[in-house]
C-alpha cells in the first residue's frame, strides 16, 4: 500500500481511523484500493460535470440572447406588418377591425385580403388610365375632324371675301365685306385657340431656337392690332429700352403669340384709352439677356377676387364678359402655358375700372445674326402678280367651293392650273402631265393626300408638293413631312403666304 496514492479525503480517514496492521491485510488493501478508485473517479466525473455545466451555461446565455433578439425582431415585424395593413386602402365592403399581434394567421389572412384589394385597385387605375388616354385620343381626333370640317367652308368664305375686297364695290357692300371679314377673323381665332389648347394639353408644343429681331416683332404686333385699336378709340404705345439687343434666339412664333394674346385682350377690354407695351432689359451677360415685358391698358380692369380664375381654362371674369366681348376663355390659359414652356409665368396687377398690367420675364440667348433676313426681304420686293406667270400647278382638292377659291387666286397670278378631285386622279394626271408644283389636300375620298404623295415620291423626289389643307394639327403636319411633302399651308389660307411658297418652290 506504500506505493498507492490515496485520494486526499480517503488518506485523511485512513490515517485517523485505521492502524498499520489493518493496512497489512491483503483483502483489506483490495477493498481500500477499490474505495480509492471510486474517490478518484468521483473527482474526475465532478470536474467533467462542472466543465460541461460551464459550457452549457455559456451556450444557454448565447441562445437566450439570440432568442430574445428574435422575439424582439418578430414583435417589430408584426408591428410593421400591422402598420402596413392599416396603411393599405381598405375596400369599402371590408370590415376594419383591431388586429391581434399574436395571431399571425389572422394577420396574414387580412393582409392577403388587402393585397387583393390593392391589386384590384391597380387594375382599375390602369383601366382608367387607358380609358382616359383613349378619351384624350378621341378628343384629339374629334378636334382634328371638327377643325377640318370648319376650316373647309371657312376657307371659301375668307378667300372670296378677300377677292371681293380687291374689286370695285359700292360703299355699303364694302362695309358689309368689312363686317364679314371681321367675323371670319374672329371665328378663325376661336378655332386656333381651341387647337393650340389641345396641342399644349397633349404636350405636342416644342419651342424653336432661331435668331429673330424682338424689337421688330413687337413693332409688327402693334401694327397688326392698330386698326382694331383705332376702331375703339385706343392708342397703342411702345416703350422699348435701347439696351435691349436687336437679335435674340428663341421661338418668335410662340413669343409673338404670347404678346399678341395680351395686346389683343388689352384692345378688346379698353375703349377710348391706351395700351402700352414695354420691353426693358433687366440684366445681361456676354451670352444671355433677361427681358421684362409688360402690357398695360386703361380698360375695364379685373376685380381682385376674380383675378385667379381668368387663368382657368374656358373661364372669364364673369358671364357678362363672354356675352359682351366674346372669346373662348382660352387666350390667357394658352399664354400662361406657353410662358411656362419658356420657364416663366404670367403676372397680373389690376383693379376694377382702372385697367390691368400683365407682365412676365424671359431669359433668352443673345443672337448675332438673322438667318437669310436680307436675302428674303430682297426677294419679296421682286415678287408681283406676274412672278408666277406660266407656272404649271396641279391642284388636288375635293371640295368644289375651295377649288373655285383657289382657282381664282391661281388664275389671278397667271398660273396654269390643272385640277384633280382626289388622290387617285392626282396620280393619273401626274403620270400624264408635267407640272412644276403640286398643291395637295390631305383628307379626300378614294385616295388621301398622304397616300398620293407617298406614291409620287416612289418615282419622283424632286417635284415640290405643298399641303394645302384644313387639317391643322401637329400630327397632320408631321405625317405630311414624313411622307415627303415639302411645305404646309393651312386653310383658310393667307393669299400672300400661298403666293410666297409657290414662288419659293417654283424658282429654287
Amino acid at each position: 500500500m506504500n506505493n498507492t496514492t490515496f485520494h486526499r479525503l480517503l488518506a485523511k480517514q485512513i490515517k485517523k481511523h485505521l492502524s498499520d496492521e489493518c493496512l497489512e491485510n491483503e483483502n483489506f488493501q483490495t477493498f481500500i484500493k477499490a474505495v480509492n478508485d471510486s474517490y478518484l473517479s468521483f473527482d474526475r466525473d465532478k470536474e467533467l460535470f462542472e466543465h460541461s455545466s460551464l459550457l452549457n451555461d455559456r451556450d444557454y446565455a448565447e441562445i437566450n440572447t439570440k432568442l430574445k433578439e428574435e422575439i424582439k425582431q418578430r414583435r417589430l415585424s408584426v408591428e410593421k406588418l400591422i402598420e402596413a395593413i392599416y396603411s393599405l386602402e381598405v375596400n369599402e365592403s371590408s370590415e376594419v377591425k383591431s388586429l391581434d399581434p399574436d395571431n399571425l394567421l389572422e394577420l396574414m389572412d387580412f393582409l392577403k385580403i388587402q393585397i387583393d384589394n390593392r391589386k384590384q385597385l391597380e387594375f382599375d387605375l390602369i383601366r382608367s388610365k387607358e380609358e382616359a388616354e383613349a378619351a384624350t385620343h378621341a378628343k384629339s381626333e374629334f378636334l382634328s375632324m371638327m377643325s377640318h370640317e370648319i376650316r373647309t367652308p371657312l376657307n371659301a368664305i375668307v378667300g372670296l371675301t378677300y377677292l371681293m375686297q380687291q374689286e370695285e364695290v359700292s360703299e355699303s357692300l364694302a362695309e358689309n365685306l368689312k363686317i364679314l371679314q371681321f367675323s371670319t377673323n374672329n371665328l378663325h381665332v376661336l378655332i386656333n385657340d381651341i387647337l393650340d389648347f389641345s396641342k399644349i394639353e397633349a404636350g405636342k408644343v416644342e419651342l424653336e431656337n432661331v435668331p429673330f429681331d424682338i424689337k421688330q416683332l413687337i413693332s409688327n404686333i402693334k401694327k397688326a392690332n392698330q386698326i382694331k385699336a383705332e376702331e375703339k378709340g385706343n392708342k397703342i404705345k411702345l416703350m422699348i429700352d435701347d439696351d435691349v439687343p436687336n437679335v435674340v434666339v428663341g421661338d418668335a412664333l410662340r413669343l409673338g403669340q404670347i404678346i399678341t394674346n395680351l395686346v389683343s385682350n388689352a384692345v378688346k377690354f379698353t375703349k377710348n384709352g391706351s395700351i402700352t407695351v414695354e420691353l426693358a432689359q433687366q440684366r445681361r451677360t456676354a451670352t444671355h439677356v433677361t427681358l421684362d415685358i409688360s402690357i398695360t391698358d386703361t380698360g375695364i380692369g379685373i376685380p381682385l377676387e376674380k383675378q385667379g380664375m381668368i387663368f382657368d381654362k374656358f373661364t372669364q371674369a364673369n358671364s357678362e364678359t363672354t356675352r359682351q366681348f366674346g372669346g373662348t376663355g382660352l387666350g390667357l390659359v394658352i399664354t400662361r402655358s406657353l410662358l411656362q414652356l419658356h420657364g416663366s409665368d404670367i403676372n397680373l396687377e389690376s383693379a376694377e375700372g382702372k385697367g390691368s398690367t400683365f407682365y412676365f420675364t424671359l431669359d433668352l440667348e443673345i443672337g448675332t445674326e438673322l438667318r437669310a433676313k436680307v436675302s428674303s426681304e430682297g426677294h419679296n420686293e421682286l415678287l408681283n402678280e406676274h412672278t408666277l406667270k406660266g407656272v404649271r400647278v396641279l391642284l388636288v382638292e375635293d371640295y368644289p367651293m375651295n377649288i373655285k377659291v383657289a382657282t381664282k387666286f391661281l388664275e389671278r397670278w397667271q398660273i396654269v392650273i390643272d385640277v384633280a378631285e382626289n388622290g387617285q386622279l392626282a396620280l393619273d394626271k401626274y403620270a400624264k402631265g408635267k407640272y412644276d408644283l403640286i398643291l395637295m389636300d390631305i383628307q379626300m375620298p378614294v385616295l388621301d393626300g398622304y397616300s398620293a404623295t407617298a406614291k409620287i415620291r416612289e418615282s419622283d423626289t424632286d417635284i415640290p408638293i405643298i399641303a394645302l389643307t384644313a387639317s391643322a394639327t401637329l400630327n397632320n403636319q408631321d405625317r405630311a413631312f414624313l411622307v415627303g411633302m415639302n411645305d404646309y399651308v393651312t386653310k383658310p389660307f393667307n393669299p400672300n403666304e400661298l403666293f410666297q411658297k409657290i414662288a419659293k418652290y417654283s424658282y429654287r
